[in-house]
Formats: C-alpha cells, structure tokens, sequence
C-alpha cells in the first residue's frame, strides 16, 4: 500500500486518507511523508535514515526524487565503518539538487585494511573498551593474603569496576540465542524500546552484572557521557536509541552540508 501511495504523489494524486482506512496500523503511511514534503518544498538536500527493511521504500522514493531532477543515493550503512563502537545498520536515502549524491567513504573496517599503492588502510572497528575507559589490566584478589590470589582481567567499564572484576560482556535481549559482545568488540545494535531491560551487563558466565547506564548507551550512540537527555530514565533510552550516531549523521550530511559542519565543529 505504501509503494502505491508513492506511485500516486508521484502523479499528482494525494491518495493518503483513503489507503489508510485499509492500513492494518495507520502509522505505516508515515514513511510517505518525506516525498509529499519533497514535492512540495523542493529543498536543496534531503537526507532520510531508517531500519534496514524500509530499503525498499526508499529506493522508490528516490526513483520518484529522480524523476523531478534530484541526484539521489539508497543503501545500507554500518555505523562501526564511520568510527562508532556499534555495529548499527541503518537504510539511508541522500538526494540533492546541487550536487551528486554519494555515499560517505568509510573511515574503518572489520579487522581493519592494509596500506596500499592507494593509501594508507582503515583502521579497524572500535572496541567499547576503547570509547568506555577501560584500559587492559588486571586485579588480583587476594582476601586476607599477601600471596597467590586469582587474577581476573579489568574490562568492566571503568566507572563500575569493582574488585572481583571479570570479563564483561553486553548482551541484547533474554533469550539464550541473544546477542552478547565482549569490551574488546563492537557493541550490537543498541535496541531500547520494549527490549530496555534487555540491554545488559553479564560476565563470562552469562551471570548478569547490572543494566546498560545512560551515559554507556549515550558513548555507544556516539554522543558525549554527559550529554542532556530529557525525561525520565526510559525516554532517556528512547532518545538515545532513536538519535542517528552523530559520527554516522556528519559522515553522510558532510558532502550536502560542509559549510554547516564546519561551523558546528
């Protein structure tokens, strides 16, 4: 039904209301908005991010876009090759009236490139340790002794370490199949609706640590520690969750906007 909607503000024809009655949720139209906005404003840039199952949708808004004379790009996105600790894929559509419409060129890659007769390679993904604060160490808990004692390595986040630290772990989701990443890896895609309670620490032994703080979440999403979320500790989370990764946003917006990243920088 949403193809069809674009195919008809494509014509000239604003079939919204009567499609929506046929729409199992309402809200599914939404997506239509940024075409009709389009068509009407004509802006110079327009740049759209969404889950990777919208693809399709946006791929037809661009055909549409085209068609009135934009250059426009569609595709998926890893938010870990632009320098965030998480492997966040995301759709993009980019289209612009005044310049080609491109992807952004990584600045990392999975295990990281060797240098070449073109270039210097990309380094390799970030780990969470890295933008988290942990440094490699180690404790040693001894109790009452002044020998022996087990050695456990120090890759808890480093507001929370605690003397019996062991190698955490960040698990989305409850089930057994979840996702779990170590602090030496990229975080998984961070998901905070329904699943918040999900995101947590756990260490070697699946034994769950604590819940995923703000201000963890906030540096996973590429957002300063300290950053002013509004609301209460879930919509804190909503925000975070639905914020696009400010490394990922400037490397797609840079070629539309210089000018205006340049300020903000």
């Amino acid at each position: 039904m949403c193809h069809q909607v674009l195919d008809d503000l494509t014509r000239g024809h604003d079939t919204r209301d009567s499609v929506r009655a046929a729409c199992t949720d309402p809200r599914s139209l939404l997506v239509v908005e940024p075409l009709r906005y389009a068509l009407d404003l004509r802006p110079e840039w327009i740049a759209l991010e969404e889950v990777p199952a919208v693809l399709p949708l946006f791929e037809h808004t661009a055909w549409s876009l085209a068609a009135v004379g934009y250059s426009t790009w569609t595709g998926v996105l890893n938010a870990a090759d632009f320098g965030l600790a998480q492997t966040r894929r995301r759709a993009f559509l980019i289209a612009s009236h005044t310049c080609p419409a491109l992807p952004p060129e990584p600045t990392h890659a999975d295990g990281g490139t060797a240098a070449d007769l073109f270039g210097d390679g990309l380094p390799a993904w970030r780990p969470m340790g890295d933008v988290l604060g942990c440094p490699p160490g180690e404790v040693v808990t001894r109790g009452n002794h002044t020998t022996g004692g087990s050695r456990f390595p120090t890759t808890g986040p480093s507001w929370a370490l605690t003397g019996r630290a062991r190698s955490w772990m960040l698990r989305v989701g409850n089930r057994p199949s979840s996702t779990r990443r170590r602090l030496d890896q990229p975080a998984p895609t961070l998901l905070f609706a329904k699943a918040l309670n999900d995101v947590s620490w756990i260490d070697a032994d699946g034994s769950p640590i604590r819940r995923l703080a703000v201000q963890e979440a906030a540096v996973l999403q590429g957002f300063p520690a300290a950053y002013p979320w509004a609301g209460s500790r879930t919509k804190q989370f909503e925000q975070i969750g639905n914020a696009v990764p400010a490394p990922l946003a400037a490397a797609v917006l840079r070629p539309l906007v210089p000018a205006a990243l340049e300020v903000a920088a």
